[in-house]
C-alpha cells in the first residue's frame, strides 16, 4: 500500500512539474532582431515573461552589436536609433486590412485615371513602392538606449511576436505619391521637405501648400511647403515624404489620409 501511494504521489509530482514546464515556456516572448527589412540574417533573444522596452533594447543593441563588423565605439553609427522600430507580427491584421483596402482603391484609381499617362504613371509607382515594402504593427514606443541609460521613468511592459529592426543609418529620403515618379533622394542635412520636392516632378497643378512626412520612427507629421505658409522641419534620413493627390474621386478621397496612416507601420 505505501508503494502504491508513494507512486500516486510520484505521478503527481511529475504532473506539476510537467504543468510548470508548459506555464513557463507559454509565458516566454521571443524577440527577433533585424538590421534592415530585407536582411536574411536574423537574431532571437528569448525572454521570461514579457520584457521592458528598456530590455529589449539592451539585449537588441548587444546582438546586433555583436554581429556587426568594425565597431569602434558605443555611439558609432553601428545603429541608427531614430530609424528603429519595434513590431508585433503576430498582431498586424489591421494593418493588412488598410494595405488592402488601400490597394485596392489603388487599383480603380488606375482605371479611371488609364487616360492620363503621368498620373497613372504616379499610381502604378506608388502601387509598386508599396508592394515591394514590409509593412507590421509599430509599437509605439521610444526605441533609443541612451532614454533607458538614463534612468527613464516610462519603460512599459511589452508583449507579442516581436520583431526589432536596428537599421545602420541610411542615405536616403523617399518622394512619392503625386509624383511621375517614386524618387530615392540622397539625404542632405539641410534640406527640408520642399527641397526634395525639388528632386521629384509632382502633379500638383494647383501648387503643393503641405506633404505629410513619415518620419523613420513612424512619427507622422505634416510639413507646410508653400512660399506663404512654409516652416522649416528636420526630415530624417529614411524618412518618407507623401505628395498628395489632387483631384480624387469623392469615394478615394481617403487616400490621402490612410497612405501615410499605412507607412507608419512600414518596417523601414
Amino acid at each position: 500500500m505505501k508503494a502504491y501511494f508513494s507512486l500516486i504521489r510520484s505521478c503527481f509530482v511529475l504532473t506539476l512539474l510537467a504543468v510548470s514546464t508548459v506555464a513557463h515556456t507559454a509565458e516566454q516572448t521571443v524577440l527577433t532582431v533585424k538590421i534592415a527589412a530585407d536582411d536574411k540574417r536574423v537574431y532571437q533573444v528569448t525572454f521570461d515573461g514579457a520584457p521592458r522596452v528598456s530590455q529589449v533594447v539592451s539585449q537588441g543593441a548587444t546582438v546586433v552589436r555583436a554581429n556587426a563588423n568594425n565597431i569602434l565605439a558605443h555611439n558609432t553609427d553601428t545603429i541608427f536609433w531614430q530609424g528603429a522600430g519595434l513590431f508585433d507580427a503576430a498582431n498586424s491584421a489591421d494593418i493588412n486590412s488598410l494595405k488592402a483596402r488601400i490597394e485596392n482603391q489603388l487599383g480603380s484609381l488606375k482605371e479611371q485615371w488609364q487616360d492620363d499617362a503621368e498620373k497613372l504613371g504616379a499610381v502604378s509607382a506608388l502601387s509598386e513602392f508599396l508592394a515591394s515594402s514590409t509593412f507590421a504593427s509599430r509599437i509605439s514606443v521610444t526605441l533609443d538606449e541612451d532614454f533607458y541609460l538614463a534612468g527613464s521613468n516610462v519603460n512599459p511592459l511589452v508583449r507579442g511576436d516581436l520583431v526589432l529592426l536596428l537599421p545602420a543609418r541610411p542615405n536616403n529620403v523617399w518622394v512619392t505619391g503625386a509624383v511621375t515618379q517614386t524618387t530615392d533622394a540622397d539625404f542632405s542635412p539641410v534640406y527640408i521637405a520642399d527641397d526634395y520636392l525639388e528632386t521629384a516632378e509632382t502633379l500638383n497643378t494647383f501648387g503643393i501648400s503641405e506633404v505629410s512626412v513619415v518620419q523613420p520612427n513612424g512619427e507622422l507629421e505634416t510639413h507646410p511647403v508653400a512660399y506663404w505658409n512654409e516652416v522649416p522641419k528636420n526630415v530624417a534620413p529614411g524618412a518618407v515624404i507623401f505628395v498628395p493627390f489632387q483631384g480624387l474621386p469623392s469615394e478615394l478621397s481617403s487616400l490621402n489620409r490612410d497612405i501615410p496612416r499605412l507607412l507608419q507601420h512600414r518596417v523601414m
